[in-house]
């Protein structure tokens, strides 16, 4: 039988056999300002896990810890690693991300609680350079405070510091009252009929826009230029007009529609005119006049069953 003593060297054999080395983790994701032990080795013992041996980077920054290194701050806490065939660890320290969208929000949420407006959707901020990204603590969650600002109610000026732990950053620009506007996104020449892509919506302040400044992209579309007009321009309904489909003196086609039946013959058009619009239209066959409704390019549809025909008497009283 196996002695008492044979089975105690068993045991602490197989422990010895099953206790893991401690490796050297290759990326460290670190909170705080201190890389721990815990941080960079695997399989630790508890009461050393907490141990700092390194300062992390900055926040939201990236930093690379030669193993050598790793090893001889190891070595006073009596901890051998397994390096993994590693030569370096790489270390990131977390952090909370505020991009210049999210810092463009909060100012505008700041202007509008000064000015009293319900919205700050409607408050235009426009940044003399562009904000750059500020990287928090995790743990600071609420929204940013401004450490130090001035405020022109009249002009929108403002100069304000953002400031929250080792973060900060100063910005001057502009905050307005703003409305939404139907802008170009290309200069547009007289004439051109406006696409989905030529216009788009922007904040711009309530001082910029006029009674009659154009707000919803679908009243721009398929619309034309009555004069040129520039790239980033807010358009206002008298620089737009409907698109003219059928010009006085070109040739045009005309549909006649009655039930069951579909004729079409070739004309002249007596009258400019765009969609919907009824115009006079020769019938070059018959040199007769009737009028149509423009239905499309260079088409007049006559649906009347009996076409009206204008005599030239009353075209020549009615010019």
């Amino acid at each position: 039988m196996m002695t008492r003593l044979a089975a105690l060297a068993l045991i602490a054999l197989a422990s010895s056999a099953n206790a893991q080395t401690p490796s050297l983790r290759p990326t460290v994701l670190v909170s705080g300002d201190l890389v721990r032990i815990g941080d960079l080795v695997a399989d630790v013992e508890t009461e050393k896990a907490d141990i700092a041996v390194f300062r992390a980077p900055d926040l939201g920054e990236t930093g690379s810890v030669r193993v050598a290194a790793v090893i001889e701050a190891l070595r006073p806490h009596n901890i051998d690693i397994d390096p993994n065939g590693l030569s370096q660890v790489s270390v990131t320290r977390a952090s909370r991300m505020i991009g210049a969208n999210e810092i463009k929000r909060r100012i505008a949420e700041i202007v509008a609680e000064r000015l009293r407006i319900g919205d700050a959707a409607n408050i235009a901020v426009m940044l003399d350079m562009p904000a750059p990204t500020l990287h928090l603590d995790p743990n600071e969650t609420g929204p940013l405070m401004p450490s130090r600002m001035q405020f022109d109610p009249r002009g929108g000026r403002f100069d304000l510091t953002f400031q929250s732990g080792e973060a900060h950053v100063r910005l001057t620009g502009s905050a307005n009252e703003a409305y939404d506007a139907v802008v170009l996104a290309r200069p547009i020449a007289r004439g051109d009929v406006l696409r989905a892509s030529d216009v788009k919506l922007e904040k711009r302040p309530k001082t910029e826009l006029q009674n009659d400044t154009v707000r919803d992209l679908s009243a721009a579309v398929g619309m034309a230029a009555q004069q040129p007009l520039r790239a980033g321009q807010a358009i206002r309904t008298t620089d737009l007009a409907r698109p003219v489909l059928v010009k006085r003196s070109e040739s045009v086609m005309i549909v006649y529609e009655v039930p069951g039946i579909v004729l079409t013959a070739r004309g002249k058009a007596e009258e400019s005119g765009s969609m919907g619009d009824t115009v006079n239209v020769l019938n070059v066959q018959s040199k007769r006049t009737v009028q149509g409704v423009v239905t499309g390019p260079n088409q007049i549809t006559v649906t009347s069953l009996t076409p009206r025909v204008i005599s030239s008497a009353a075209l020549t009283k009615a010019q």
